[in-house]
């Protein structure tokens, strides 16, 4: 199978014929091909013999679904960034928890002990709960799917979000964006938190509904939310610095640095499993990760 890459890639990663600087021919007779979601959206209409389309992101919202032949395979490379980004969601928790780099000064939370419920349990999700074993916390999963049950103390289906919210000293938000989890974190939702609450997003922006968080926070100055994600404008630009939640004191954010960005070490290992997985799709083997379309696209 002939594989294309829309990006250059460092040699050692080259474990299988890979075509890192394809001609308009190489893209037409492409059986697989491999890179980030914006830069396969330019190519993908030449791609006319495509079997597989594997992303570097974990993410692949941003991926044009409607201009993918429905017999291609598409799948994504969730879990690659899950330590770095679990890592970061705790730096949230902390940094909302203990005021951290808030001009006025803020009442210190203490975390250790506390409930901890997080809402997705794929690699991120799993990797949160297990680092959080480390402050004691009780850890309660709210997913589709979990990758792996035993770092929860309890799990249960997403759709009992609204029980467990109640209960939750930490709430940190790891889902993907897709139909089905669009503004899942909604004013409805979130407005029967516990005093004191601390909620993080280190999935999609608009996972969360901004306007409902706006309210929520002003609302409620005991409660502290905290980002790496931020909402599209309407140029499809994240709006890191245009979001009315900077007017609040009770808003700490990142900007969508959480998978190590810059890093190149991680950003080596996340194309190797991407690639580990075009190799299994080549040979046979089960492969990871496949993208449900239904999740993206609405029925016509």
């Amino acid at each position: 199978m002939k594989v294309v890459s829309t990006e250059k890639l460092p040699e050692k990663l080259k474990t299988i014929l890979i075509i890192d600087d394809p001609t308009s021919k190489d893209l037409e007779d492409a059986d697989v091909l491999i890179g980030w979601p914006s830069r396969i959206n330019l190519v993908i209409e030449k791609c006319k013999n495509l079997k597989m389309i594997q992303t570097f992101s974990a993410g692949v919202d941003n991926l044009e679904f409607k201009l993918i032949p429905p017999h291609v395979k598409i799948f994504s490379n969730a879990g690659a960034y899950a330590l770095p980004v679990a890592e970061h969601a705790w730096g949230l928790i902390l940094a909302a928890a203990k005021g951290v780099n808030i001009k006025e000064r803020l009442t210190a939370y203490q975390i250790y002990g506390r409930t901890l419920l997080v809402v997705g349990g794929g690699g991120i999700g799993t990797e949160v709960a297990r680092l959080g074993r480390s402050f004691k916390t009780f850890n309660v999963g709210i997913s589709r799917s979990f990758k792996d049950i035993t770092v929860f103390d309890k799990t249960d289906e997403i759709t009992k979000a609204k029980e467990y919210v109640r209960e939750a000293d930490i709430i940190v938000d790891t889902l993907p964006l897709n139909l089905k989890t669009k503004g899942i974190l909604n004013y409805d939702l979130l407005s029967g938190v516990k005093k004191n609450c601390i909620i993080v997003n280190v999935g999609r922006g608009e996972t969360v509904d901004e306007d409902g968080m706006f309210k929520l926070l002003s609302e409620r100055n005991d409660v502290r939310f905290a980002t790496d994600v931020f909402w599209k404008d309407a140029e499809g630009k994240e709006n890191f610095f245009t979001s009315k939640l900077w007017k609040l004191n009770n808003f700490f954010a990142t900007f969508h640095t959480a998978g190590a960005y810059g890093n190149n070490e991680v950003m080596v290992n996340a194309m190797s499993i991407a690639i580990d997985n075009v190799k299994r799709f080549i040979t046979g083997e089960e492969t990871r990760n496949e993208v449900k379309i239904s999740d993206y696209i609405e029925k016509s």
